[in-house]
C-alpha cells in the first residue's frame, strides 16, 4: 500500500454500513451480471468435457472460478481506489493480478496448516488460533489485492494494523461477510429443490458469484473509505465526491466558506476543477473563490483556461469581463490562443466597445506574424473602421492589403466583395446627391 495520503478536504465519505442496498445491487450492472451468467452456463461444460468423472467438472470447475476471482480481486481493487461502478472501471493488463488467485489459495494453505499445528496444541490454542485466522482473512484479502504480495497478505503484523486503522467498523465488516456467506447457503439450499437437475450447478454457481462479488466490493468500499488512514491513493477518475454523502461540491465548499476555512475550500474547488476542467460551474466556482482569497497568482494562472472554456461555451461577453480583469491585475496577461483575442473583440463589438474592440486586435499581424488568423482580423478591423467609424479610406487600405496578401483565403475573398459594395455605394452617392 502507498504510504502516500492526500490532504485535501473532501465531503466525507459515506460509510459502508449505511450503502448496503448499492452492495446487493453491485452484481446486477451490466458487466457483471453478464460475465457471472456467462461463466455459470460455463460450468455445464463438465458434462461434455471428454476427461473421466469427477475430472471432467473439477477442470471446468477450477476454470470458472479461476476467472471469476480474478474478476473479483480487479472490483475490490478499483473500488478501493474510488471507482464504485463497473463503467468507471479501467481494463488495462496485471499480471500481478491475474496471478491472486494463487496466491490467495498458497495464504488458506498456510492458514489450514496453521490450524493443524494449533489443533495439535490443544483447544485453547486451537479456538484462538481459529478466531483470528476467521478475523483476519477479509484484512488479508484487502492486503493480497493492494500490494500483490503474498507475503503482505499472510503478514500477521500487516493484517492487524490494517484492523487496527479501520477501528470497530472492520468487526462489522466480518459481521456482514459472515452473513452473506450465511445468505448464499441459504439461498442454494432453497433453490436446489426448484431448478432442473440438469440446470441446478449453473444456478447454484451464479448465487455464490453473486454473493461473491457483493463481499468483494464491500471490501474494496471499505478500503475506500478509510483511503486516508491506509495510504491508498485514489484514482483520478474517481473524482472528490466519490461515494460522497449527499452534500455537493458547491455545498461543501459553501460550508467550509461559512466556517471560515478558505484555504480548506480553496483546495476542494481546486481538485474539483481540475478533475472537471470542461465544467463551467466548478470553474466559475474555484475563480470566485481565488478572488475571495486575493489569491492573484492562482487567479492569473487559471484566467487563461476559464477565459477557454467562456468561450468555448459561447460566453464572449463574460470572458471579455474576464479578459478586463486579468488585465487590470497584470497588463501582460495573455489568452491561451492568440485566435482568441479576436474573439473577445467581436465580443467588445457586439457590446457596442468599438475601441475595445480594435485595441484587443491592434498589432496582431506584427505580434503574431505567422498566426491563421491575420486575415480574419484584418477582415474584422476594416468592417469596424467601415460600418462602425465611418473611416472609408482606413478601411480601404486594410481591405486592399488584405486581397494582396491573402487572395486565395475565404476572407481575402470576401474583402474583394466588400470592396465591391464600398464601390457601388460610392457610385450611387453622387447620384443621390443630384437627385
Amino acid at each position: 500500500m502507498s504510504a502516500q495520503i492526500t490532504q485535501i478536504a473532501v465531503p466525507e465519505i459515506t460509510p459502508f454500513w449505511q450503502r448496503m442496498p448499492k452492495f446487493f445491487l453491485y452484481p446486477l450492472h451490466t458487466e457483471p451480471l453478464l460475465y457471472m451468467g456467462f461463466l455459470a452456463a460455463a460450468t455445464l461444460l463438465g458434462f461434455v468435457l471428454p476427461v473421466p468423472s469427477p475430472f471432467d467438472h473439477l477442470i471446468v470447475h477450477a476454470g470458472v472460478w479461476l476467472a471469476f476471482i480474478r474478476y473479483a480481486y480487479k472490483t475490490l481493487d478499483q473500488t478501493a481506489r474510488g471507482l464504485l461502478t463497473p463503467d468507471q472501471h479501467k481494463f488495462e493488463a496485471d499480471p500481478e493480478r491475474t496471478n491472486l488467485p494463487y496466491k490467495q489459495f498458497g495464504i488458506f494453505m498456510v492458514m489450514g496448516f496453521a490450524l493443524s499445528v494449533a489443533q495439535s496444541m490443544g483447544g485453547l490454542v486451537l479456538g484462538a488460533v481459529a478466531i483470528f485466522a476467521t478475523l483476519a482473512m477479509p484484512a488479508s484479502v484487502m492486503i493480497l489485492a493492494l500490494t500483490r504480495s503474498f507475503w503482505a497478505g499472510l503478514n500477521p503484523l500487516g493484517v492487524m494494523s490494517m484492523m487496527s486503522m479501520i477501528g470497530l467498523p472492520y468487526l462489522g465488516l466480518c459481521a456482514f461477510l459472515f452473513l452473506l456467506m450465511a445468505s448464499e447457503q441459504a439461498l442454494s439450499m432453497f433453490l436446489a429443490p426448484l431448478v432442473s437437475p440438469w440446470l441446478l450447478l449453473p444456478v447454484v454457481n451464479f448465487v455464490a458469484m453473486y454473493f461473491t462479488l457483493i463481499m468483494f466490493n464491500m471490501m474494496g468500499y471499505v478500503v475506500h473509505q478509510y483511503h486516508g488512514a491506509l495510504g491508498v491513493d485514489q484514482d483520478a477518475k474517481a473524482g472528490p465526491a466519490a461515494g460522497a454523502k449527499e452534500e455537493s461540491g458547491a455545498e461543501a465548499i459553501g460550508r467550509l466558506v461559512g466556517a471560515g476555512q478558505i484555504d480548506q475550500a480553496l483546495e476542494l474547488a481546486y481538485e474539483e476543477q481540475r478533475i472537471a476542467p470542461e465544467n463551467l460551474a466548478v470553474q466559475q466556482r474555484y475563480h470566485k473563490l481565488l478572488q475571495l482569497a486575493g489569491r492573484t497568482d492562482r487567479l492569473l494562472s487559471h484566467g487563461p483556461r476559464y477565459l477557454s472554456l467562456l468561450l468555448k461555451k459561447g460566453m464572449g461577453g463574460d470572458a471579455l469581463a474576464l479578459y478586463k480583469l486579468m488585465q487590470g491585475h497584470n497588463e501582460k496577461f495573455e489568452t491561451e490562443q492568440p485566435a482568441q483575442l479576436l474573439e473577445l473583440a467581436e465580443a467588445a463589438r457586439k457590446a457596442r466597445d468599438f475601441t475595445q474592440a480594435l485595441a484587443l486586435v491592434k498589432g496582431f499581424d506584427k505580434r503574431f506574424p505567422r498566426n491563421p488568423a491575420i486575415p480574419s482580423v484584418y477582415l474584422f478591423a476594416a468592417k469596424i473602421l467601415s460600418e462602425n467609424y465611418k473611416q472609408e479610406s482606413g478601411a480601404r487600405q486594410i481591405l486592399n492589403t488584405l486581397t494582396e496578401r491573402y487572395p486565395e483565403h475565404p476572407a481575402g475573398i470576401e474583402a474583394r466583395q466588400y470592396l465591391a459594395v464600398l464601390d457601388k455605394l460610392a457610385q450611387s452617392a453622387p447620384s443621390a446627391v443630384g437627385a
